[in-house]
């Protein structure tokens, strides 16, 4: 019995592993009457947690991927590096030279991006190359900043939220003062379609607050372990069965997106976790 126990773990283990080789694309639709019929139909790619992770050669698995979707853009939804890892970020940036010759990209920060700028004076050096590497190739770095895209009379706003260290603690989640995102980033635009890049899912009611339409997140990894009917069992914050581990949530108007990651960190594992590219599709109403 223990033998066919032992056996039946290790098949468990290697088709996870075999399913883990190339991530699972997913494709969500999200409607609203607020968003311009100029941008009707837009079709984004969202990149989040990879990691430094390479699929294939040079990331050729998931360049294939994101070309076979045909993405009108591509946003990262933070934690393309490892902090503890700077030298590495040669995985990221090559895959994001290669396609930023084919697709406008928003780059959003993750914990991991903000720790490198804020870290010892070789680390920030590091990652202050990288970020100029970005930029040269036309990369768009939202570090608490945002872009407005015009489509004749539709106007979309783009914002990459860095929130500060604190919010990403372990001992303890601090509350979200009300007006914490509007003195980093200004106040929300009425008047057109707001997408917010918030690494963070954990503040999607401070999110919703402050009038995001749509919500991309990551950092969650799924969870860790997805367990059915449970969802993720572990977050980064080392909470069981965070409330916001992945997909969609909606109150109020607002919806929050939250991807899979695509990369390990941590913990160099996933059980019923598949990695995830997230492809977004926003329609008007």
């Amino acid at each position: 019995m223990i033998k066919i126990i032992g056996a039946l773990l290790l098949l468990l283990l290697l088709i996870e592993y075999i399913r883990n080789l190339k991530p699972q694309i997913t494709r969500i639709t999200v409607e609203s009457d607020r968003l311009g019929e100029a941008f009707d139909g837009l079709t984004m790619v969202v990149l989040a947690d990879l990691h430094n992770y390479s699929y294939g050669k040079e990331n050729e698995v998931l360049i294939k991927q994101i070309d076979s979707i045909k993405p009108d853009i591509v946003l990262i939804a933070g934690d393309m590096l490892v902090r503890k890892a700077p030298k590495k970020y040669e995985t990221a940036y090559r895959l994001l030279k290669v396609l930023s010759r084919k697709y406008p990209i928003y780059y959003g920060m993750g914990n991991h991006e903000q720790s490198l700028a804020c870290e010892r004076e070789e680390y920030a050096a590091l990652f202050k190359n990288y970020a100029d590497k970005l930029t040269k190739d036309g990369i768009v770095l939202l570090d608490n900043e945002s872009i407005t895209l015009k489509r004749k009379k539709s106007t979309l706003k783009i914002t990459g939220l860095s929130i500060e260290k604190p919010y990403y603690g372990k001992s303890r989640i601090p509350k979200m003062p009300g007006d914490y995102i509007e003195n980093l980033v200004g106040k929300c635009e009425s008047e057109c379609y707001n997408i917010l890049i918030a690494h963070n899912p954990a503040y999607f009611e401070n999110y919703v607050a402050y009038g995001a339409d749509l919500i991309l997140a990551g950092h969650v990894h799924g969870g860790i372990i997805r367990i059915p009917f449970l969802g993720g069992m572990l977050s980064p914050q080392y909470r069981f069965f965070p409330k916001y581990d992945a997909g969609r949530f909606s109150e109020k108007g607002s919806t929050m997106l939250i991807s899979r990651g695509l990369g390990l960190h941590t913990l160099k594992f996933r059980i019923g976790n598949r990695p995830e590219l997230m492809t977004v599709v926003i329609k008007r109403k």
